[in-house]
């Protein structure tokens, strides 16, 4: 990827189309709940908040990676680890703090940071108070409730939380009179929900820091040679995400240059791109480009390949077309340097 910020650009892009249907619906609503006020000065106020006081921890490498899948449930053992990954996301406050805020702007358009009715007299966070609040608030927003009831289970809060459990065979039982029980299953559940939430909220946030006005260009992946009506056309295959962005900036006219057997095509963007030439391409393609004026060029996007039959194979992977190319006709230079 061309820059630090289209990487980021392209991996956020990236997680959304590895969602399933209905975690990307639970992301939708978690967005909206976050952007509710968007546009407002008081939403850009908390915004910039959050991604200035807050952002150390909203990008923690503490955090799991956004496209890690650490857990899988069938594969893992319940043990002193995963116990001890629950207290870990458990003590991630800054989605308590973030979805107070906002919910709070929502409902009273005012800004509330400080939280300071969820404190301690030391200023530490009552988690378990502010936990049951938000429970309460979140409820006119039912996919994400859902997820949050999941990830901050009570029962699991108090018997890991406050290190009152044992391991026996594959569930978790409260340490004294064994009263309360969670099965493998509930445990993990918890720990995939806290996750996600979490992976939610680093996706909302890094979205909102990225400046995507000058990636228009960005995420050219590959290109291909064809005849069409036995005229030479060009395609070139961008990435969906940077396709959708606008206008690509073309430059005036496409630069080729040849020397032995390697091809630099030029686009308009930096660096160009270098691939093989051979004497068939040669025949084939640009002795009849010679004798046309300008050459037609489709800007065609693609998106990675996951199970799907028809595809295309470049250098970097496999992709599919979801849409036909953008054609534009641009004039050329052909540059043929002798060895």
């Amino acid at each position: 990827m061309e820059n630090k910020e289209a990487f980021f650009y392209y991996r956020n892009w990236l997680f959304t189309l590895l969602l399933n249907s209905e975690e990307q619906d639970i992301l939708s609503e978690f967005k909206n709940i976050l952007d509710l006020k968007v546009g407002t000065s008081k939403h850009d106020q908390l915004l910039k908040h959050f991604l200035g006081n807050n952002s150390s921890e909203i990008f923690s490498q503490k955090r799991i990676n956004i496209f890690e899948i650490v857990l899988q449930t069938p594969n893992s053992n319940l043990n002193q680890n995963t116990c001890f990954l629950y207290q870990q996301y458990f003590e991630i406050e800054v989605i308590f703090l973030v979805l107070y805020s906002f919910i709070t702007l929502n409902e009273s358009d005012t800004i509330e940071t400080e939280l300071n009715n969820f404190k301690d007299r030391g200023g530490r966070l009552k988690k378990g108070a502010l936990i049951d609040n938000l429970k309460h608030k979140l409820r006119p927003y039912p996919l994400t409730h859902k997820l949050f009831e999941a990830a901050y289970n009570s029962k699991i809060r108090n018997i890991i939380g406050h290190n009152n459990y044992k391991i026996v065979g594959d569930a978790i039982e409260s340490l004294e009179d064994s009263t309360i029980k969670l099965s493998k299953l509930e445990v993990f559940k918890s720990i995939y929900s806290m996750q996600s939430l979490n992976n939610y909220l680093l996706n909302y946030f890094s979205n909102k820091s990225i400046l995507n006005d000058d990636l228009q260009n960005s995420g050219i992946l590959g290109m291909a040679f064809g005849l069409e009506d036995e005229q030479p056309v060009l395609s070139i295959f961008q990435l969906s995400c940077f396709y959708h962005l606008g206008d690509f900036q073309w430059a005036d006219k496409i630069i080729f240059s040849i020397r032995n057997n390697e091809l630099e095509t030029d686009f308009g963007f930096r660096p160009p791109m270098i691939g093989l030439f051979s004497e068939e391409l040669e025949k084939k393609w640009f002795n009849p480009l010679r004798e046309t004026k300008k050459l037609r060029i489709y800007l065609t996007p693609i998106v990675p390949r996951d199970e799907e039959d028809n595809f295309i194979t470049l250098d970097v992977g496999e992709f599919i077309v979801p849409k036909d190319g953008k054609p534009i006709d641009l004039e050329y230079e052909i540059n043929k340097y002798e060895p």
